[in-house]
């Protein structure tokens, strides 16, 4: 599995933060979230899954 956000799309809302706080962190001076290097093998699809659903610009994509 590769998950990552894309930096076109994010706008910097970090609800993925809310939903995955073991996946994703968010860069202060760039203004977006990324996945936490690692965090594909440690953290369920499903945890992924819930983030991208409530991503409000739709920017965590998910390739199984």
């Amino acid at each position: 599995m590769k998950v990552w956000v894309d930096p076109d799309r994010c706008r910097g809302h970090a609800l993925c933060l809310t939903h995955a706080p073991d996946a994703f962190e968010f860069i202060d001076l760039e203004d977006r979230s990324v996945v936490i290097e690692g965090a594909t093998e440690s953290v369920p699809l499903a945890v992924f899954e819930t983030a991208a659903r409530n991503c409000p610009e739709r920017a965590i994509v998910i390739e199984l």
